[in-house]
Formats: structure tokens, C-alpha cells, sequence
């Protein structure tokens, strides 16, 4: 867009009034109020603050210049067009990367919300980059936002799912295998690298429980040669592989 033609919002700080029309404009603001006036100056722009930062490096550039009660109060003002801001999963990600309290984080993805979240996210693979990058309770909060029937759509491959698993906590696979239900879970193992995959994310505690659900005849068809076989071995804990090689008999 041709500089003459973005529109500009005043902002006027004991006296001295600028006009803010873009995220790097605002970003050098910010910088130059250094920290003193920075809650005056976006709750004057506070109705134009999605237009002037239109974009997720633009979030993140403005982002970076704020303390995190200004991060919350941007992240509030911008609300139900946050995630037109944001853009893409790629950019919620590298967004989360960046963010150092869990309660910015929450922020972010409760003002996102379901809508938000599932315009954003489109893959089991985004679902896990996300997820990678939340402190505590994050996690939880994503996935309930996004809901079940979501998520279950989101894992069209053991790879997706797998991916997903590795990054929550031992509690929360427990309780996202429950919802998904064991039945669709062993429904995504079409081979030894599925089942690689999943064995892979789970503690041996879990995996136990995913290996009970084949006989030994349907693990063997299942592995199905002896390259599958060696790429599911490798890749198991000790305690992984003895409980196959038990389930195997």
C-alpha cells in the first residue's frame, strides 16, 4: 500500500500529538514513550488498533514493545479481530514462542476462541506446533476451545495424532485418548509406522494399554515386514519393546 494512501490516527502525549497509522509506526512510538505512556497511547488508538497492526509481524513487532499488562490490554482491544490479525497457525505459533507468562498465553487464546482457533488452526500437525509452545494449563484450554469433535477431525493420521500427544503432558494424553476413544484411535494404525508412531508418544504405561487392544496374530499382520519391523523396534524404549514382544508372544 502506497504510504500516502494509510490512514493515520493521532495520538497526543503531554502535548505532542503523532500520527500512528501503521505496526511499525506505533512499534517506534512505544519505544520512544519507553514504557511511561504506553497504556495512553493505545487506548487512544484503541478503535483503529486491528487496522493499524492488520497483520501477525505486525502483533508481534508492537507485542514485543509492551509490558505484559499492555500485551493484555492490545491483546483485549483488538478482540474479535484477533484472528484476522493473526493469520495463520504458523504465525500463532511463532507468536506463543515469544510470549514469557502463561497468563498472556491464555489471553491470547480465550480472545481467540473456538471460532478463532479453528479458522487458524486446519491440521493435526498446526494442532502440535501450537501446543508445543504453551505454558501449563495452555494446552488444556486449546484443545477445550477448540473442542472435541474438532480435534478428532483434526487426526486423520496416527502421524497427527502421535504429534499431538507428544506435545501434552502424561494427564492430558490420558484424557484425550479417553474422549477419542480407543476404537478411533486403533482405526488411525494402518501399519507399523502408525503404530510406531503412536508407541513413540506414549509412555509405556499408555502404550501397554494401546497394545492390548491387538492379539498377537493382528500385531503380526499389522507390522506386516521386516523393514516395518525395524523401524517400529528402533524407535521403542526397552520397556516399549518388551511389552510388544510379550503382546507378540
Amino acid at each position: 500500500m502506497p504510504v500516502s494512501s494509510i490512514k493515520r490516527y493521532p495520538i497526543t502525549i503531554e502535548g505532542e500529538t503523532a500520527q500512528i497509522g501503521t505496526a511499525n509506526e506505533l512499534s517506534v512510538a512505544l519505544e520512544v514513550l519507553q514504557g511511561q505512556f504506553d497504556r495512553q497511547a493505545l487506548s487512544q488508538l484503541s478503535p483503529h488498533l486491528a487496522e493499524i497492526i492488520a497483520h501477525a509481524p505486525g502483533f508481534m513487532l508492537v507485542m514485543k514493545s509492551l509490558s505484559s499488562e499492555n500485551q493484555l490490554y492490545l491483546i483485549q482491544a483488538i478482540g474479535p479481530d484477533l484472528a484476522k490479525v493473526m493469520q495463520s497457525a504458523r504465525h500463532l505459533r511463532d507468536i506463543l514462542a515469544t510470549m514469557a507468562e502463561q497468563r498472556v498465553e491464555e489471553a491470547l487464546l480465550s480472545t481467540l476462541g473456538q471460532a478463532g482457533l479453528q479458522r487458524l488452526i486446519r491440521t493435526g500437525a498446526e494442532l502440535a506446533e501450537v501446543l508445543e509452545w504453551v505454558y501449563g494449563d495452555c494446552d488444556t484450554l486449546a484443545l477445550d476451545l477448540l473442542g472435541q469433535e474438532y480435534v478428532r477431525g483434526l487426526c486423520r493420521h496416527a502421524a497427527d495424532l502421535g504429534a499431538i500427544l507428544r506435545n501434552v503432558d502424561f494427564a492430558l494424553q490420558a484424557r484425550l485418548l479417553e474422549q477419542l476413544g480407543w476404537p478411533f484411535v486403533t482405526g488411525l494404525v494402518k501399519d507399523g509406522y502408525d503404530l510406531a508412531c503412536l508407541l513413540r508418544a506414549l509412555p509405556p504405561v499408555r502404550s501397554e494399554g494401546l497394545l492390548k487392544h491387538y492379539s498377537g496374530p493382528q500385531l503380526k499382520a499389522l507390522i506386516g515386514n521386516a523393514n516395518e519391523w525395524t523401524y517400529l523396534y528402533q524407535r521403542l524404549e526397552p520397556d516399549e519393546a518388551e511389552l510388544l514382544l510379550k503382546a507378540l508372544g
